[in-house]
């Protein structure tokens, strides 16, 4: 078959219209001739609207252009990483908010759990002047593996006030794990004010639920926090 053939009868073989003899010379000759084998991909893609890509060496192959598409991805990909880094920190900044409280005031007439020691009487006296790394540092000297509620308590707010929150949350679970009446409830609710610092939102919202749904002091101000919560 010669080329001027070939050309004649693409359109009659792309349609599919050509004679079993027929499209056996065409197809002899479509692997023997370049020319020809280009100019059939060249009116094929009129057909199918493909891209052509030829390697050189080798015959051309069809595929999808997918370069736009890729584009389109990855746009869309940074944008919605973007928004979703906007989002973690606003909520991250805005439960950092919510739990700023005021750390419970110490009375020196304060009998729960006391210790008759001066050291500790040295550390809350640190406490009170706002000195919370001197007053930490004075409630270890007093025992470091003290289990006293009133120690392990005030060393939690200590941690809380130096932006330690989760060795604060090992200090309050204890407490919470003793169930120790006299500091069991403030060490569930600071405990859910680390949780708010440490942005684990969902936590928190147990610890204030738990305590909420208890005859306590802090029941209220446990409420008034889940209502923040879940205004986001």
């Amino acid at each position: 078959m010669t080329c001027r053939e070939f050309a004649n009868l693409m359109d009659s073989y792309l349609k599919e219209e050509i004679s079993p003899k027929k499209r056996e010379l065409f197809e002899v000759h479509y692997f023997e001739c370049d020319n020809c084998f280009a100019d059939l991909k060249l009116r094929e893609r009129l057909y199918s609207k493909e891209v052509p890509i030829v390697l050189k060496g080798k015959k051309p192959f069809l595929v999808w252009d997918l370069k736009p598409l890729l584009v389109l991805s990855s746009f869309l990909f940074v944008v919605i990483l973007s928004l979703v880094v906007i989002n973690n920190y606003r909520e991250a900044e805005f439960l950092d908010g919510i739990s700023n409280v005021e750390p419970p005031a110490y009375m020196q007439s304060e009998t729960r759990g006391a210790l008759q020691d001066e050291t500790f009487r040295n550390a809350m006296s640190q406490y009170n002047n706002k000195q919370y790394i001197e007053a930490l540092k004075l409630l270890n000297a007093v025992d470091p593996s003290s289990v006293n509620p009133q120690v392990l308590f005030f060393k939690g707010i200590c941690s809380l006030q130096t932006n330690d929150p989760k060795s604060a949350i090992k200090r309050f679970d204890v407490i919470i794990k003793n169930m120790n009446p006299s500091y069991y409830d403030e060490a569930i609710f600071y405990k859910g004010i680390a949780l708010l610092r440490l942005n684990k939102r969902k936590q928190a919202l147990e610890q204030f639920n738990n305590l909420a749904s208890m005859f306590s002091p802090y029941s209220e101000r446990a409420k008034v926090l889940i209502g923040k919560i879940n205004s986001w």
